[in-house]
């Protein structure tokens, strides 16, 4: 199973009726965040670019970087459209660390 960390901002500045997610850091504008592990959805896989940049290849075989495709309100999910320009939603899975 693979994982990675996500931010799920509050209070950003034009959503703030609505979570933000963010890879790599806390966004900017939020008023507060918290951290989250997620797990990466089936057919998706996580790489390192040759400058270090941590990305993602969808089932469709096409590279994004997270920040890209990392979409949701209630639930964080990765959100990208294929060559036929048809959108695809994958949910993304909280892992609850034993704290």
């Amino acid at each position: 199973m693979e994982t990675i960390e996500i931010y799920g901002n509050y209070g950003v500045l034009a959503a703030e009726k609505r979570n933000v997610y963010t890879f790599g850091a806390e966004h900017p504008h939020a008023t507060c965040s918290d951290k989250i592990t997620v797990k990466i959805p089936e057919g998706w896989e996580i790489y390192q670019n040759q400058a270090g940049e941590t990305m993602v290849t969808a089932p469709w075989g096409w590279n994004y970087s997270i920040n890209e495709v990392l979409q949701g309100d209630k639930k964080p999910c990765f959100y990208a459209l294929d060559k036929d320009m048809k959108g695809h939603r994958a949910w993304l899975e909280e892992v609850t660390t034993g704290d």
